[in-house]
């Protein structure tokens, strides 16, 4: 029986390489938008909200957290904003609402007592091998 849990667990995601993901699509998102390929910016945005799905419905408690209601809580009226923004490309709506994610993720980590862990509006590009701009 235990080793039938083990093999289980071997297939899914930790919950620190979910949240790598979701910094990941954090990034996209942002880049994506700053050089205005909105379908790129709405994909990333789906797979961000993906990867939150997993996280929710995978670890709905972590550290004894109610994770699921917190990340609920927290990121669903940014989220909704920044789908809004994305849908009507509108960059300084989008900017506003990406901040609001951006803080509702940090609150998210400090009540899981992991307030070590923030992430911040991105800086520059980690990723030299994908063009960010609009299919030509």
């Amino acid at each position: 029986m235990r080793a039938i849990a083990q093999e289980q667990d071997a297939g899914r995601p930790t919950l620190g390489d979910l949240m790598l993901l979701t910094q990941l699509r954090h990034f996209k998102l942002w880049y994506a938008q700053k050089v205005g390929n909105w379908p790129l910016a709405n994909y990333e945005l789906q797979q961000f909200k993906t990867t939150i799905d997993r996280i929710v419905k995978l670890y709905p408690t972590a550290s004894s957290i109610a994770q699921a209601n917190l990340i609920h809580e927290k990121t669903d009226p940014a989220m909704q904003a920044l789908q809004q923004a994305v849908s009507d490309r509108d960059g300084s709506r989008f900017e506003a609402a990406f901040l609001q994610v951006t803080n509702a993720c940090n609150q998210c980590h400090q009540a899981a007592g992991v307030g070590f862990i923030t992430v911040q509006v991105p800086t520059h590009s980690p990723f030299g091998n994908q063009n960010f701009g609009p299919a030509p």
